[in-house]
């Protein structure tokens, strides 16, 4: 079973890994201490008004 295991993550797309890493971390002790992903936290560089325009850029985005 373990290396029908390992072929079938080793066959899965790279985007749907998570939710399989997910649902092993879940099976395993609590006392094993598992790395944190947040994969929507992200920082950048943008111009100095970018802030200020927010509601501006969402409505000509989002075509309201």
């Amino acid at each position: 079973m373990r290396e029908e295991l390992h072929d079938l993550v080793d066959r899965l797309p790279e985007s749907e890994l998570r939710p399989a890493l997910e649902l092993i971390r879940g099976r395993l002790d609590d006392s094993v201490t598992a790395e944190r992903d947040l994969p929507f936290f992200a920082s950048f560089e943008a111009e100095s008004t970018l802030a200020e325009r927010h509601e501006e850029i969402l409505r000509s985005e989002l075509g309201r």
